[in-house]
């Protein structure tokens, strides 16, 4: 396989894997972000944020992993590109959840004194 089309057909297997995220992820955080954000503005930022940085880290892993992946099957490469490109998704779910999680307000059990 061409080394031109194996990198692209790696890109888009990550921008479709982050996409499909996306569009599972995109109300939900709409609804979190209304929420807990100051004003209208500040939760179009961090959502326009999110979304970026979401698109950008399972590219990223993908670009600088297949820098010192040479399989000689090209289906090898798109393995790793989907290995890849799923770990740079959940690290960064975890970076949005980690940071969204300090504002989460747990409520108090009855009985419980605080």
């Amino acid at each position: 396989m061409n080394a031109y089309l194996l990198l692209i057909s790696e890109a888009l297997l990550s921008v479709a894997i982050s996409l499909s995220v996306l569009h599972v992820l995109s109300r939900p955080l709409v609804n979190v972000l209304a929420r807990i954000c100051p004003d209208e503005q500040a939760a179009v930022f961090w959502l326009t944020y999110s979304k970026i940085m979401l698109m950008i880290a399972p590219l990223l892993f993908v670009l600088i992993l297949d820098l010192f992946t040479h399989f000689s099957n090209p289906l090898d490469n798109l393995r790793f590109a989907l290995v890849s490109s799923l770990g740079g998704m959940l690290m960064g779910l975890y970076a949005i959840g980690t940071r969204l999680g300090q504002f989460v307000v747990l409520p108090q059990t009855p009985g419980s004194t605080s």
